[in-house]
């Protein structure tokens, strides 16, 4: 089982996806499958019985203690948790534990063992096939081998801990995010009475302690605003390229790449979004950057520095979110970079997405950036089709 070599074949449906669910599942699901080690007779295709639609795919119908199902969807379909619904009542009624609902590009694994919970509250993974490390836990979690081994339910408590920890985490920067810009919560009084004893800082308030976790400074070494994107010593050599998991849709659909307050760029006029194993199409310009605004309608009225074109673009953008999947963000402080939309002349549209061929020492698929990069824009522009083309 080589699943370094299962994800690279998958590559080239990134840009020439399948039509329908009936491609998707012979040019992507079962070829999958059968790379995990399942043979031919233990992917067993399923047709509608007189009860219902039973799920796309029983796998290792021979061996019932180790039987499990899987739901396909097409290529273009985006996952929802109902469409799993009927594939997890069929295991309910045959006494099956694990369901994997996929469309091929999206991978997601369901415990029928967690009783009195929605199709959400089974879901204990989920893996986008072109991010190697994820898809690489996961396909080699409902691999034949794992699940004879009982690999699978070890992967889907790993899982569930590792979720329950980012909750954790969440829950504890959204406190702390709270009380350290209240000038009378307990935790400020602490940090006052902990300075307080420190020789020279006598003097700190709890109005210093709040003004420093509201505005931050910079990390030693960061580069100073001057130098930052949209500062005054702007470049058109290069185009920052950054990770983009969700920020992709979320460009698409606020034209904004939000990120944590005052994060240090080098200089540029554009960026380019890294998604599930490409640089996309679009590279949108740079149109305006706020290092750090609270997205509330006070946070921007009360933004210093800043011009009325800005502050209307920022009031805009905060009437857009309460309205809109992502208004969550709502009451953060970020870094908010305007930018130009997929359709503005300023956007470079590239040819094709360009493909990344990465691999690290072992021959596996690397990711082109974790964090951020630059790349060429001449390079850029001369339609590569893979991220090999633009470094070096």
């Amino acid at each position: 089982m080589d699943i370094s070599s299962i994800l690279r074949d998958s590559a080239d449906n990134f840009t020439d996806p399948p039509s329908n669910e009936s491609n998707t599942c012979q040019r992507v699901i079962l070829p999958v499958l059968y790379g995990i080690g399942y043979g031919k007779k233990e992917v067993d295709s399923q047709d509608a019985d007189s009860a219902g639609k039973r799920p796309d795919y029983t796998l290792l119908p021979g061996i019932p203690d180790k039987t499990f199902y899987l739901e396909a969807k097409a290529w273009g379909i985006d996952l929802e948790d109902s469409h799993v619904n009927q594939a997890l009542n069929y295991a309910n009624q045959n006494g099956k534990r694990w369901v994997v609902l996929t469309n091929g590009r999206v991978w997601r694994l369901y415990d029928n063992w967690i009783r009195n919970a929605p199709a959400s509250g089974k879901k204990v993974a989920e893996a986008i096939l072109q991010d190697a490390e994820t898809a690489t836990r996961f396909l080699s979690a409902i691999s034949r081998k794992s699940v004879m081994d009982d690999g699978i339910a070890a992967y889907a408590e790993e899982e569930q801990q590792r979720r329950r920890d980012s909750d954790r985490r969440e829950r504890l920067r959204q406190v702390m995010s709270a009380e350290l810009v209240d000038e009378n919560s307990g935790l400020v009084a602490a940090i006052r009475q902990y300075l307080a004893a420190c020789e020279g800082f006598a003097w700190v308030s709890a109005s210093d302690v709040v003004a420093h976790f509201k505005q931050p400074l910079p990390p030693t070494g960061e580069s100073t605003h001057e130098e930052k994107v949209g500062g005054t010593n702007e470049m058109e050599g290069d185009v920052l390229v950054i990770p983009a998991r969700y920020a992709w849709g979320f460009y698409k659909r606020h034209g904004v790449y939000p990120c944590q307050p005052n994060r240090s760029f080098r200089p540029t006029t554009h960026l380019a979004f890294y998604c599930m194993g490409k640089i996309e199409v679009s590279v949108p310009k740079i149109i305006d950057v706020v290092e750090a605004v609270e997205l509330t309608e006070h946070g921007v009225q009360s933004c210093a520095g800043i011009g009325e074109p800005t502050r209307g673009r920022l009031k805009d953008l905060v009437q857009r979110l309460r309205h809109s999947p992502d208004e969550d963000i709502i009451g953060r402080k970020l870094k908010v970079m305007f930018l130009s939309s997929p359709e503005s002349p300023e956007t470079i549209s590239l040819q094709r997405p360009v493909i990344n061929d990465k691999l690290d020492k072992n021959g596996k698929p690397w990711a082109f950036t974790v964090g951020q990069r630059y790349v060429s824009m001449a390079k850029l522009r001369r339609a590569p089709k893979t991220t090999s083309e633009l470094e070096g």
